[in-house]
């Protein structure tokens, strides 16, 4: 096919360019058209938009809700919240970092028992003390029971409650009561954060029946304080110091002194007839050995020769209708030991009731119904275990050279107390 030149119609050669006529380009031009910028917007758009999705996922990671979480721990559970980590935990007081998850307990089936469970909070670097720091993070702090189903008798949990002069190193304690027929329930500290957070601290506790020993003087030697002193010495040596140990002593009277030789005895005067059992001597539980239970001595005269003590007391003790005359030290503590005195009369002693002892544990307040009369110093606190209230209710003061010489300026209440 001829192809010619669209400008002068000369004939053009197969796939000229220009005519060699005219000297013209044979094809035909297009418009040039304004270059568009929208390559360089789409870009700079996607930019911006990748910038503020950043800007974004930011902001929401900042504001987002807090998503609660659950915590459950037997003994100890660790809590991470800012930049702080804290143990949260059940422990003794003499260990507060060391988690307590199993605590072993025994008792009679019909006797009723309590014990402190304390729940501590802990910086988890420095082991110190958080509980200041933490508690403005706590909503609620509660504690439930988890009975053991094969058990007769319910443990039964107090509320929890921080308890400034019993155990002021705990964040919280609850008290226990059980009997030992309670089996192994399980105690659940629950803490309840303001974030929605909730955290589970187990305790295991396994109560086990004691074996209760009775000797009564009708049918054991027990006469003389040597005989007496014997038997406690027999007894200690066969007999599990977990178990019970009760003695009904005769209405005779005991020349000499007597040692608890390193367990828990429980003492009961005779008060048939007109005979009382009666002590002239003194009476000393040794420092060493495996003291389980409060020792208690019931309805016992002890008389002293000016210079000694009636009861030395280096373990748990309780006085129940008791008497102490003519003595340097009618009742005094040593060591860790904690004492009560209940419807006793202290007479004519240099010091009737002498505290001088350090712990971390104490078993009442109670200190009802005594009379304290013609003693240099009724009640002399040299030094008192935990800051407990000590409770004089319907104790009478009367003829005594000091009262009560608070030394260690320990909290009592005498309010419902007689003086004159």
């Amino acid at each position: 096919m001829e192809h010619k030149c669209p400008h002068c119609g000369a004939p053009l050669p197969e796939n000229a360019a220009f005519c060699p006529y005219c000297a013209r380009n044979v094809h035909p031009r297009k418009d040039a058209k304004t270059p568009s910028p929208l390559r360089k917007k789409a870009v700079l758009g996607l930019l911006v938009l990748l910038a503020a999705a950043a800007a974004g996922v930011g902001l929401w990671q900042m504001n987002r809700a807090h998503k609660p979480q659950e915590y459950d721990g037997l003994g100890e559970v660790y809590y991470e919240t800012g930049d702080r980590t804290y143990q949260l935990l059940v422990a003794w007081p003499n260990d507060r970092c060391a988690p307590a998850p199993d605590i072993y307990q025994q008792g009679a089936p019909d006797e009723q028992y309590r014990w402190p469970s304390r729940w501590y909070v802990n910086d988890a670097a420095t082991g110190q003390d958080a509980w200041e720091e933490f508690e403005p993070l706590v909503e609620q702090v509660t504690v439930e029971v988890v009975q053991d189903e094969n058990a007769a008798d319910p443990l039964v949990a107090g509320e929890p409650s921080h308890q400034a002069d019993y155990s002021p190193d705990a964040a919280m304690v609850s008290s226990l009561d059980f009997t030992g027929s309670s089996g192994e329930p399980q105690v659940v500290w629950t803490i309840q954060m303001k974030n929605g957070d909730l955290i589970r601290v187990r305790q295991n506790i396994h109560v086990s029946l004691i074996l209760t020993h009775e000797y009564h003087w009708q049918d054991y030697p027990m006469d003389t304080a040597e005989e007496l002193q014997g038997l406690m010495n027999d007894i200690a040596a066969q007999v599990s110091p977990s178990d019970e140990v009760i003695l009904y002593l005769p209405p005779v009277t005991y020349e000499g002194d007597l040692e608890l030789p390193g367990r828990s005895f429980t003492l009961h005067g005779s008060t048939e007839g007109n005979g009382r059992t009666t002590l002239k001597g003194s009476l000393t539980m040794l420092a060493a050995g495996s003291y389980y239970w409060i020792n208690y001595f019931y309805d016992m005269d002890f008389v002293g020769d000016g210079t000694n003590t009636g009861i030395t007391a280096s373990s748990k003790a309780w006085a129940v209708g008791c008497s102490f005359t003519g003595y340097k030290n009618g009742f005094l503590t040593q060591g860790g030991a904690w004492v009560n005195v209940t419807e006793c009369t202290f007479a004519d002693n240099e010091v009737g009731l002498f505290y001088n002892s350090t712990g971390q544990s104490a078993s009442d307040d109670r200190f009802f119904d005594n009379t304290f009369t013609g003693n240099g110093t009724a009640v002399l606190l040299m030094s008192v275990p935990t800051d407990l209230t000590l409770y004089f209710d319907g104790s009478v003061f009367t003829g005594n050279g000091a009262d009560i010489d608070n030394r260690c300026d320990h909290p009592i209440d005498v309010s419902n107390a007689h003086f004159s």
